[in-house]
């Protein structure tokens, strides 16, 4: 045995992981959310009508007379994820997956050049393929895959759904049952079991060309089994809560876990994918066809690999925040922080989640991120069963203890400071709360010093006082003087008194505190208005709304008979378009729609996402009238200070033709003031006509009556 090389080779390994960790680090220290770079691809610029024009060209497998309606179903669904503001290109992540499915299809190079690949930011595991050629992995995905080959593979999967036409056949065989689409992609592409299990087994030639391992296929199945639990499995301990100084009881946390109950024999009846046993069972039979498989789980390096996984993962923590799932964001960033430690970006966005979490509870709504908890499973399962525990007290203190503890880790920072300044003006809204009643000393202090106390009575009644010494003395006032420190009996329901000690007695958490009492007493006051005031205050709530007006897609659908009719919600579209420029705000109007058009450039583009993720976190909102408090601060903020008060506007709107003699349209607003957070509605708009330029014309009347 040669072992003087054995310390070279592992001081290698060491440096070489120690450069990854670094550069790991430096990469996410200050990660902002992923978006588009470059150029923008033709799908962006390529009108609706030249691309269903392209389509009827290029589709062979459906006859003449159906072909228009299914260019049309298909770019309409298309269209829908393109405008969504969550699909990106240029970006690490799309030019990764970019990456492997070149390696897959290097030697088709006109089935490449038919292919498209794009991410999209969803925190659900899956993969979409489109007829027109275009392919979504989701930032889901990325993050729970475990190497290049299994994503290759899923890849190869999608590649063989356009490949073999599957979509066209799901079509026909629609037509044929006399089926009836709705907007919704999934609904649209129904593909059958045999289609899964064809997809499954051609992938495999593309996989095994490129020079992908076998061993590999396996676990991609675990990974869509196991696709609802979180990116990893780590079990709670006390670094959860980062602070040794403070008691958390053990006696608020489940037992243990739920158990994970995943099975893939699961019934599949009513399911458009086989179960994963009979997909395992099918491909390993698939497998055994082909021999010299190589051994690559990568070819373009673990590094890469691991940097678009967790820049996934950080996604998925922006996107549980986005749709105030609190509890799985904080787990997740329980996860990271263990290869991420002192991270910016997850300290920011915990502090933020335990902000929104007390606000959200303070405003009776803790079902809206705390519910169905007996059905979680894994390790999560223990952070729901303890903070569904949790009274509003102990949640709201337990918010100013973590995001104080955090400011301490990072004084600089001026939005984790406000999150505490926040969260201490919380604890004003809760009811029958008093400040004096919050220890001074930890709870790990005033069981010693209770201990000490009835340690020292004890002597005491043993022995006689006049023999202590000077220093004695001392020792027993002192003992006696901080057993009387802490009010509460020391027992777990008390823990929350317990958790502020450092912080009740510094003035600027009294400040703060006693700030928004005040405030409260003074919104409480309803002075004896006159006449004239009252007068003067209804004028005001009809008072024209003054400030920018920003566009977001519409959303809009037509129906007959109650079925969804593309060419009414087409025509609906463009009527909404037309309308919407005649009655908006002359020079204040700001259209932030995703449009295909030649105008379209990639900073549009980013900004509208922008809007996106401000719309849809601005809707999963439940922090009553507290002050909002959003994701992407920076950014949006930046692009807010184009804009002059702004209004964020979104319109919906329903059309439905009941029969030859019945039609119905409606439709109705919300108007955000994005500096405010305030929520107006316009009047709910109702007429008895079909879709046409007076019914649309009347309903952006209305919309925009207000401005």
């Amino acid at each position: 045995m040669n072992y003087p090389i054995i310390k070279p080779l592992l001081s290698a390994a060491a440096l070489f992981f120690s450069v990854f960790v670094y550069s790991q680090e430096n990469t996410f220290s200050n990660f902002k959310t992923t978006q588009s770079a470059g150029g923008a691809p033709s799908i962006f610029t390529t009108t609706f009508e030249d691309k269903v024009a392209e389509k009827v060209k290029t589709t062979t497998n459906i006859s003449d007379k159906d072909k228009k309606q299914y260019a049309n179903y298909t770019n309409y669904a298309l269209n829908s994820l393109l405008q969504s503001g969550l699909v990106l290109y240029g970006d690490p992540m799309t030019i990764f997956v970019d990456k492997i499915a070149s390696n897959l299809l290097k030697n088709d190079e006109k089935l490449a050049n038919e292919l498209q690949f794009y991410v999209i930011k969803s925190n659900i595991t899956n993969a979409l393929c489109t007829d027109p050629g275009v392919i979504f992995i989701t930032t889901g995905l990325l993050s729970q895959i475990e190497n290049e080959a299994q994503l290759a593979y899923v890849i190869a999967h999608e590649i063989v759904h356009y490949q073999e036409k599957h979509l066209e056949e799901s079509f026909n065989k629609s037509k044929e049952s006399e089926l009836e689409f709705s907007t919704s992609y999934e609904d649209l592409v129904l593909l059958s079991k045999d289609h899964e299990f064809e997809a499954d087994a051609k992938a495999l030639k593309l996989y095994h060309a490129a020079g992908y391992s076998e061993k590999e296929i396996n676990t991609v199945f675990d990974v869509l089994m196991y696709s609802y639990l979180t990116f990893d499995e780590v079990p709670i301990d006390s670094s959860f809560f980062g602070n040794p100084d403070i008691y958390i009881p053990q006696s608020y946390f489940p037992e243990k876990a739920n158990p994970i109950l995943a099975s893939e024999d699961y019934d599949d009846s009513k399911s458009t994918h086989p179960n994963i046993r009979k997909r395992r069972d099918a491909i390993e039979k698939e497998i055994r066809k082909y021999d010299n498989w190589k051994s690559n789980s990568q070819f373009f390096g673990t590094e890469e690999f691991s940097k678009i996984q967790n820049i996934a993962r950080f996604e998925s923590v922006r996107g549980s925040l986005l749709r105030s799932d609190y509890v799985k964001a904080l787990y997740e960033i329980y996860i990271l922080e263990k290869a991420f430690p002192n991270n910016q970006f997850l300290e920011s966005n915990k502090a933020l989640a335990w902000l929104l979490m007390s606000q959200t509870t303070i405003s009776g709504k803790k079902r809206s991120f705390i519910n169905k908890v007996d059905e979680k499973e894994g390790a999560i399962s223990v952070l729901y069963g303890f903070i569904s525990k949790l009274s509003k007290e102990e949640i709201a203190l337990l918010a100013v203890r973590q995001i104080q503890d955090i400011h301490k880790k990072n004084p600089s920072s001026t939005r984790i400071k406000e999150f505490r300044n926040e969260a201490i003006s919380t604890l004003a809204h809760l009811r029958r709360f008093e400040i004096n009643e919050l220890e001074k000393i930890s709870y790990f202090d005033a069981v010693q010093l209770r201990e000490e106390y009835l340690l020292d009575t004890a002597k005491t009644e043993n022995n006689d006082l006049t023999e202590e010494s000077k220093y004695d003395k001392i020792k027993r006032i002192r003992a006696e003087q901080s057993s009387t420190e802490s009010t509460q009996e020391l027992v777990d329901e008390n823990f929350s008194s317990f958790l502020l000690y450092d912080l009740v007695a510094e003035r600027e958490f009294n400040e703060i505190f006693e700030k928004e009492v005040e405030k409260i007493k003074n919104d409480k006051i309803h002075p004896i208005l006159s006449r004239k005031e009252r007068r003067q205050q209804r004028k005001a709530k009809h008072q024209k709304l003054d400030g920018d007006v920003i566009l977001v897609a519409p959303q809009l659908i037509a129906e007959v008979k109650g079925e969804f009719s593309l060419k009414n919600t087409m025509l609906f579209y463009e009527l909404m378009s037309d309308e919407l420029t005649k009655y908006s705000p002359t020079n204040r109007t700001h259209n932030k729609n995703i449009a295909f058009t030649k105008d379209f450039t990639t900073q549009k583009y980013n900004d509208a996402c922008l809007f996106t993720s401000y719309l849809i976190q601005k809707l999963n909102l439940n922090n009553g009238d507290f002050k909002d408090q959003f994701i992407d601060h920076e950014e949006t903020q930046e692009l807010l200070s184009e804009f002059n008060n702004p209004y964020l506007v979104i319109i919906s709107g329903e059309a439905n033709k009941s029969s030859i003699f019945r039609s119905n349209l409606s439709g109705k607003a919300l108007y955000i003031n994005i500096s405010t957070g305030e929520v107006l509605r316009s009047d709910y708009y109702s007429v008895a006509l079909k879709v046409r330029r007076a019914s649309v014309g009347g309903l952006a009347f209305e919309i925009f009556s207000k401005f």
